[in-house]
C-alpha cells in the first residue's frame, strides 16, 4: 500500500457559476464624442432583484439632497428688551395723587375736599373712587385725634403749629401760635414761628413786629431769618434788613 503520507489530495475542481457573470457596473456611454458625465452615470444592478433594487436607486437619485450650506439668514443680534409702554395717567389718579400728597403733609381738610371733588368729577373710575373713600376715612379719622389731643404745654401747641405752617395751614398755626404764646410769653421760638407766619399771610408790620421780639429775645433768629423764604416779602423793607444788621455793625 502506499504510504499515506506521501498522498497528496487531488485539488477540487470549482464548479462553474451558473448562469453568466454579472458586471457590477456599466460602461460609460459616449455620446458625440464625448463621455457621459459621472452625474448622469448611474450603477446598474443585475441579478437577483436588480429591476427592483435599480428603481429604489433611480428614485434616491433623483430625491433632493439636503444641502450643507444653510441658507443665509440674518443672524439674530443681542437680544435687547423692548421699553413698557407708558400708559398715561388719567385725570382721576392725578387727582388722587394730590389728595394723597396733602394728607401725608397733614392738610387733611385740604386732602378730604381734593378726594370729594375727584369723586364727583369722575363717577365712571369706580377703583379710583374707592380708593378716594378709603382715604376720606383715614383723613377724618386723623382730624378727629387732633381734636381730641390734649395740648398741655406751649411745645404741644408749637409742634401743631409747625405741622399747620409745613401743610400750608396758616390760620390754623396762628391759632395754636398765639396758645403756646400765652403759656410761654418771652418764647423766641414762638415769637418767630408767629413772625413767619404772618409774613406768609401777607401781614407786613405783624411780621415785623413780632420778628424784633423774637430777636430781641433769640439773638440767633436774626440769622435765621436771612435765610428762611417765608420772610421773602420782607426783603425790600428797610425795617426787615435793619433787624438782620448786627447791632455791631
Amino acid at each position: 500500500m502506499p504510504n499515506k503520507a506521501k498522498l497528496k489530495a487531488k485539488p477540487r475542481i470549482a464548479s462553474k457559476p451558473v448562469g453568466k457573470p454579472v458586471a457590477k457596473f456599466a460602461k460609460p456611454t459616449e455620446k458625440s464624442g464625448q463621455k457621459a458625465s459621472k452625474s448622469n452615470s448611474r450603477p446598474i444592478v443585475t441579478g437577483h432583484g436588480s429591476k427592483a433594487a435599480a428603481v429604489r436607486m433611480a428614485k434616491e437619485s433623483d430625491r433632493p439632497r439636503p444641502s450643507t450650506v444653510r441658507a443665509s439668514a440674518a443672524k439674530p443680534g443681542p437680544h435687547v428688551p423692548q421699553k413698557p409702554q407708558i400708559q398715561p395717567i388719567s385725570g382721576a389718579l392725578k387727582a388722587l395723587e394730590s389728595g394723597i400728597k396733602m394728607m401725608y403733609a397733614e392738610q387733611y381738610d385740604n386732602a378730604v375736599k381734593c378726594f370729594n371733588t375727584l369723586i364727583v368729577d369722575f363717577p365712571d373710575e369706580v377703583e379710583v373712587q374707592a380708593s378716594a373713600r378709603a382715604h376720606i376715612q383715614a383723613c377724618e379719622k386723623k382730624i378727629h385725634d387732633r381734636a381730641r389731643t390734649v395740648f398741655r404745654s406751649s411745645d404741644d401747641h408749637y409742634h401743631m403749629a409747625v405741622a399747620f405752617l409745613n401743610g400750608g395751614q396758616v390760620d390754623s398755626a396762628l391759632n395754636h401760635l398765639q396758645q403756646a404764646l400765652k403759656l410761654e410769653p418771652k418764647g423766641s421760638h414762638i415769637l418767630y414761628a408767629i413772625a413767619a407766619a404772618n409774613a406768609l399771610k401777607g401781614n407786613k408790620e405783624q411780621a415785623l413786629s413780632f420778628l424784633k421780639q423774637s430777636i430781641h429775645h433769640g439773638p440767633e433768629n436774626r440769622f435765621h431769618a436771612a435765610q428762611d423764604n417765608d420772610f421773602a416779602t420782607l426783603v425790600e423793607e428797610p425795617a426787615f434788613r435793619e433787624l438782620l444788621t448786627s447791632p455791631g455793625k
